[in-house]
């Protein structure tokens, strides 16, 4: 797995800044980024109140 740093802005995860191949990837329209579900999991985990993650959640529901 190649993990390097790639920027949201280049569609990279929001969260942790990398874009493996093999990690699938969520797109969220309000932010117009790239992020992985279970980053944004553990943001959402480790801080409920988290402001960006909070506004992703809805990419978590069914």
């Amino acid at each position: 797995m190649s993990e390097k740093y790639v920027s949201p802005s280049q569609g990279g995860c929001w969260f942790c800044h990398t874009a493996p191949e093999d990690k699938p990837m969520l797109f969220d329209i309000e932010f117009d980024t790239y992020v992985h579900e279970d980053c944004l999991r553990k943001a959402l985990e480790e801080e409920p109140d988290h402001p960006e993650a909070g506004i992703m959640a809805y990419l978590l529901e069914d």
